[in-house]
């Protein structure tokens, strides 16, 4: 059908062109590549877009590209109404597939040389900004006005997947954040002018009721390489662990303070006078540790810890139990001790399921403890 060049539609197109974006009409022509735009009129989208198959993108939707820029939409996303992604002088925007976006609002700016990935089925509502030099890993998620810039949330599984512990990083509530890393399982959730120096928590502290799925609990031997999950793991469970064993006190908690210790610990275990052993749940998160200290004359001090998050699921005996296979076995121990305090039920009740005998009471850092023994 042809109009006039007064027209509306046709003064409509001419301006659409000239700025290098989609008329209306080429945007109905993307049903042919499988991509549903519900209103060509009040959707926006530059003629330098990569589009994937099967996206749909509602009213209002603006995706921006100049010719410096590379901006790109994988297959299966939706976009919806108030959603706006835009690389400029340079910038580059990806975002992989079956991704959720814009529901209540959300934008994606990349300006001079900066690179925004979005990974697959991640979840962005709610007013949410993403700047800078950011990575949102597979199954992320940020909920709520957050503007975060130059941010990292881990990969993981979709926010659908019902164990929390597996999915990917989450920033959640109202404020701005930049340079921060949360981790997956985590979310970093505040409501407040700048959320960077909030601690992440996990997931499953909000969905407490929510399964555990995969294999049990594994141990590995301490390594450098377990450091930055270590700090993660003793920096969210800091007041938990503050209730029942004496505080580390702020300098362990330090990036340099931390690095000192572990450095430490790693020498007392080459020399063979302690067994450090860090316990990861099925996804290879850091939930635990179990340590052998002061190692002599075939016997070992068992001392072990577990996130509040998974305390009351097994995790602590199922880690003590391999330990004590390890113990026998690779380290030719022949008997292990242990104390804890007589107000810890849990901890004496977990002594006793795995083979330890009260032989009494001593005194560690002033305080009365019962003391266990077993023989190997």
């Amino acid at each position: 059908m042809t109009t006039p060049d007064g027209s509306v539609p046709a003064r409509l197109d001419r301006l659409r062109r000239a700025r290098g974006l989609l008329t209306p009409a080429e945007l109905l022509d993307l049903a042919d590549q499988g991509v549903t735009v519900l209103d060509p009129f009040s959707v926006i989208v530059s003629r330098r877009v990569e589009l994937g198959p099967e996206n749909v993108l509602h009213p209002g939707v603006v995706i921006e590209c100049d010719e410096q820029s590379h901006c790109a939409v994988g297959p299966g996303n939706v976009l919806y109404g108030g959603t706006r992604i835009s690389a400029t002088d340079g910038g580059r925007v990806t975002v992989g597939a079956r991704s959720l976006i814009g529901d209540g609002g959300t934008r994606i700016l990349a300006g001079a040389h900066e690179s925004i990935v979005v990974g697959d089925e991640v979840r962005l509502t709610d007013g949410a900004e993403v700047l800078g030099d950011s990575l949102l890993g597979r199954g992320s998620q940020i909920l709520g006005r957050i503007s975060a810039r130059s941010v990292e949330l881990a990969a993981g599984l979709p926010y659908t997947h019902p164990d929390p512990d597996g999915r990917g990083g989450v920033l959640k509530g109202l404020g701005r954040v930049s340079g921060v890393l949360v981790a997956a399982g985590d979310v970093l959730y505040d409501i407040g002018y700048d959320l960077s120096e909030t601690e992440p928590e996990r997931q499953r502290l909000y969905h407490p009721e929510a399964p555990r799925l995969g294999p049990g609990p594994t141990l590995e031997r301490l390594t450098a390489e377990h450091a930055g999950g270590v700090l993660a793991f003793e920096r969210e469970n800091r007041d938990f662990f503050a209730s029942s064993v004496p505080d580390r006190g702020d300098e362990y908690f330090t990036p340099d303070g931390f690095a000192d210790r572990h450095r430490a610990l790693l020498a007392e275990q080459a020399d063979g006078s302690c067994h450090f052993h860090v316990v990861l749940n099925s996804y290879g998160r850091i939930v635990g540790r179990v340590n052998l200290v002061d190692v002599a004359d075939g016997g070992a001090e068992l001392g072990y810890r577990v996130a509040e998050a998974d305390t009351g699921q097994g995790v602590a005996r199922a880690a003590v139990e391999q330990v004590l296979r390890l113990a026998a076995g690779s380290y030719g121990l022949s008997s292990l001790t242990a104390a804890c305090s007589p107000r810890n039920e849990a901890s004496r009740a977990l002594l006793a399921r795995t083979g330890f005998a009260e032989v009494g009471e001593r005194l560690v850092d002033g305080e009365t403890v019962v003391a266990y023994r077993r023989a190997l």
